[in-house]
């Protein structure tokens, strides 16, 4: 089977050869024979280098019964075919086709089919020429055709620079919105020489074109076709918009086209702060929002108050929030939002709000300008200026002296009137801490604190007595004396505290002495002074001695009208207490009234000691309860000392009555209680009219002599033996303070009517 099909093979090939051989020399007789006197028809054709070219061959015969016998195709003049269709002894779709390697090899096809056509592709520059299709029919003669192809070859893809001669297809860069934009195109090469032009989109943009030629490395030509265009301000409409380079020399292809997206940075066009209709209140923090559009990047927001940059909070991209807490002070200034493009640093813009803060009135108090604060006297007029700023307006103002409100009354001296304060013909009462208070909407403040000091004579304020008492550990503690009366033995000294108040505080101080009308000065030596205080150690020694003495004192702003008094006597301790008498009420409930010894010339108060407690009284009356019988110890204490004590035991039943020391009760019926009552109320009434017609007569403060009681003598002769004495209990020190006044119990006389006005006290 091998060996038939070598036989068979060998056969062909050596038919072909031979055909080919006699074609040719017959081929070109046919050609050259034929031409003369049948013009070759001829049609043009164009191809894109690197694409497909189809060149047509009418193989249609002309008569029904003959057909196609071999179709040839030669290049020009060329005695070559270069391309054959072979349809003898085969069936019309069962030729044998056959291309020349060297020129089209695969890249040719023919089609028999009407219309018949050969096509090459990949076609290339070098298969430009004139093409002659050669058609031998079995019967018919036969017929020639010459197509002329002309290959076009597109150009080179264009490149982009910009004017800085950077290839725009590796390079994004951005341009300023308004900037004009420059750019170059270039085409390498092209057949026939290409037209250049540029789109903006779909828009043509009319740009000059020029060609420039170039040798290559091996001295080959380059054509080169340049063209530059300028987009003329740049604005957001450009911005992403496609502008397109195209290079166009056939309409067979599409024109190779290198576009630029256009990007642009764009200011921002508008900013706007939120919320700016609304009214802040002062020291609450508010969030404020500003936004801004447009920019591209986007902007950067920036906070502004005057010339202070305030720091925000940047939320998302053109959006930015400021927590504000607006102050007093920020009232009527601009909150500034600004919005810049950080690639546009000069086409930034900005908003404005102006602030309405509203806040609590402020309040400034100062005194009359026309015054001078250091030189205010008693019976001046003062006014004081209250400034408020507030914001809405105050509607409310108060005044304060101290922490008391004042009130507009004309008749006191005090007139309010709008903002101002007038003090009419003050006192000293008048001086002190003055402040104004304001009221709004959003609240109340007080103004500063002005103080107005009132110069004023000085005025006694109280008198200190410390005497020469010597029983510091007395039980009870002595009887505080009222200031203006001072009680005091013969040689015995004691001091006399005088305190006055003054504006200014530098105070001149002397002393008087008054005795039966006659008024003598005190010398220097006898008392020393310090600032407002004066001190005075005074010493009697005769009856002549006890009196009033008086303390004057002076300052720039004038003398004292009256003196500070006081009045010196004789005085001792009290004596006990007489007539005691107690009463079981109702089982444990105890009363104790008894009969007040002479008081030693000075106020006296009365104690009782039951158990432990120690229990006060201004009378010799006392009731308390009791759980068991105890014994009572009772007493009568003045400035001097403490009297005898009176003991008293009492049984929880009955009433019992004692003159003296006692330790036992006595037992008595309801109707000798009530005499005994009776009897006690009389004796009492009877010893007090006795006691005050005394009084009343006294010629000199001497120490009196009752009967059966201890003179004062005696009280001053036992205070060196009270520590050795067990019946006596040891005084204390003065501890409480009487308000009554006391009377001056020396006489007054009549020739001395001004010293008698001063220091003589009725009787009340």
């Amino acid at each position: 089977m091998l060996r038939i099909l070598i036989v068979v093979t060998c056969i062909e090939a050596s038919t072909l050869a031979s055909a080919q051989s006699k074609g040719t020399t017959s081929f070109d007789d046919d050609a050259n024979s034929d031409e003369p006197d049948h013009p070759i028809p001829m049609e043009s054709i164009q191809g894109v280098a690197g694409q497909k070219a189809i060149l047509p061959c009418n193989i249609q015969p002309r008569e029904s019964n003959d057909a196609v016998s071999m179709v040839l195709w030669f290049k020009e003049d060329s005695g070559e075919p270069l391309y054959s269709y072979d349809a003898r002894s085969r069936q019309f779709g069962k030729a044998k086709l056959w291309s020349a390697s060297h020129f089209w090899g695969q890249r040719a096809t023919f089609r028999p089919n009407p219309p018949a056509q050969l096509t090459v592709s990949d076609l290339r520059e070098s298969d430009e020429g004139v093409y002659r299709c050669r058609v031998d029919f079995r019967n018919s003669p036969t017929r020639n055709f010459k197509v002329n192809l002309t290959v076009i070859v597109p150009p080179a893809k264009p490149i982009i620079y910009d004017a800085k001669r950077r290839d725009m297809s590796k390079l994004l860069e951005a341009y300023p919105e308004g900037a004009d934009l420059f750019l170059v195109c270039e085409v390498h090469g092209g057949k026939p020489r290409p037209q250049v032009s540029w789109y903006l989109e779909s828009q043509n943009i009319h740009a000059p074109t020029e060609i420039r030629e170039t040798r290559g490395p091996n001295s080959e030509a380059n054509v080169v076709t340049i063209s530059n265009v300028t987009v003329k301000a740049l604005t957001r409409r450009h911005h992403h918009a496609k502008l397109s380079c195209r290079a166009n020399n056939t309409q067979l292809a599409l024109p190779p086209s290198t576009s630029v997206i256009i990007e642009l940075n764009m200011k921002p066009l508008k900013v706007e702060i939120l919320g700016k209709d609304q009214i802040l209140s002062a020291g609450k923090t508010y969030d404020v929002k500003c936004q801004s559009i447009g920019s591209k990047p986007p902007a950067v927001l920036t906070w502004w108050k005057s010339s202070k940059q305030l720091r925000g909070q940047k939320k998302n991209d053109g959006v930015s929030l400021l927590q504000f807490t607006p102050t007093v002070e920020d009232e009527g200034k601009f909150l500034v939002c600004r919005a810049e493009n950080p690639k546009l640093p000069e086409a930034g813009i900005e908003d404005r709000w102006k602030l309405r803060v509203h806040f609590a009135p402020i309040a400034s108090l100062k005194m009359g300008s026309t015054l001078n604060p250091k030189d205010i006297k008693e019976g001046s007029d003062v006014y004081f200026e209250c400034n408020v700023r507030a914001n809405p307006r105050s509607y409310k103002l108060t005044w304060f002296h101290e922490e008391e409100q004042l009130h507009h009354n004309v008749s006191t001296g005090v007139v309010l009137s709008d903002h101002s304060l007038v003090l009419q013909s003050i006192t000293r009462e008048s001086a002190g801490g003055y402040t104004c208070m304001a009221a709004n909407a959003e609240g109340r403040a007080k103004s500063n604190v002005v103080n107005l000091e009132v110069m004023f004579a000085p005025v006694c304020k109280h008198v200190l007595n410390s005497g020469g008492w010597r029983h510091q550990n007395a039980t009870p503690p002595p009887f505080n004396v009222p200031e203006e009366v001072h009680g005091a033995l013969k040689h015995e000294t004691i001091s006399l505290i005088c305190e006055v108040e003054a504006s200014p505080t530098t105070v001149t101080f002397h002393w008087t002495f008054n005795s039966s009308g006659d008024l003598n000065d005190v010398p220097s030596t006898k008392y020393t002074s310090h600032g407002t205080i004066s001190r005075l150690n005074y010493t009697p020694s005769t009856d002549m001695d006890y009196g009033v003495l008086g303390c004057w004192a002076s300052n720039a702003a004038g003398h004292s009208k009256q003196p500070c008094l006081y009045q010196v006597i004789a005085a001792g301790r009290p004596y006990p207490l007489q007539n005691c008498t107690t009463y079981n009420q109702n089982g444990s409930w105890v009363r104790i009234s008894c009969v007040e010894g002479y008081d030693g010339g000075l106020p006296q108060k009365f104690v009782a000691f039951v158990d432990k407690r120690r229990l006060e009284s201004p009378s010799p009356y006392w009731e308390f309860e009791l759980s068991k019988p105890t014994k009572i110890t009772l007493y009568a204490v003045n400035a001097k000392g403490s009297s005898e004590p009176f003991t008293i035991a009492v049984p929880l039943k009955g009433v019992a009555k004692f003159t003296g020391e006692s330790t036992s009760s006595v037992d008595m019926s309801p109707i000798l209680i009530g005499l005994g009552g009776t009897a006690t109320g009389l004796g009492l009434i009877v010893t007090g009219v006795l006691m005050a017609l005394w009084r009343r007569h006294a010629a000199t403060p001497t120490k009196p002599k009752p009967p059966q009681q201890p003179s004062i003598a005696t009280f001053a002769g036992k205070g060196e033996e009270e520590d050795g004495n067990p019946d006596l209990i040891p005084t204390t020190v003065l501890t409480n303070h009487l308000t009554e006044s006391f009377l001056v119990t020396g006489p007054c006389r009549e020739d001395h009517v001004s010293w008698k006005d001063a220091r003589c006290l009725t009787t009340s």
